[in-house]
């Protein structure tokens, strides 16, 4: 199974598998983020952390690669009523650019294989 394969079927229950709220350390460091600004939540899964960074006021694109995790995101978004912007792509593949975030965010991507993590030089 492949690690595409993995995610798209850890996703597809009914219930969001990491909860609805954001992780507990994003949480903490409420107040570090600016009043406003543009975010980036990478491997964003089923949205709880990008929908809460658009609940504190800021500019929110959430990338990640699973479809059935981004449609349980936008449906948080919806419930939430904030607007998120959301990228389904390949964490390892998406064309960052430079100087466009204010914060970014990357939670539990370190279950990225040393494969994965060294094709872009982070090993």
């Amino acid at each position: 199974m492949s690690e595409f394969e993995r995610w798209e079927s850890r996703y597809a229950v009914p219930d969001y598998i990491f909860g609805k709220e954001p992780s507990e350390f994003l949480a903490s460091c409420k107040g570090l983020l600016p009043a406003q600004g543009k975010a980036l939540a990478i491997a964003d899964g089923e949205g709880r952390n990008g929908v809460w960074l658009a609940e504190q006021g800021l500019d929110v694109v959430s990338l990640e690669f699973s479809p059935v995790a981004q449609a349980k995101a936008r449906i948080l978004a919806k419930e939430r009523g904030v607007s998120v912007t959301f990228d389904t792509a390949d964490v390892h593949q998406w064309n960052y650019p430079d100087g466009t975030f204010d914060v970014v965010i990357d939670i539990f991507t370190q279950f990225s294989s040393p494969d994965d993590r060294a094709k872009n030089g982070k090993v």
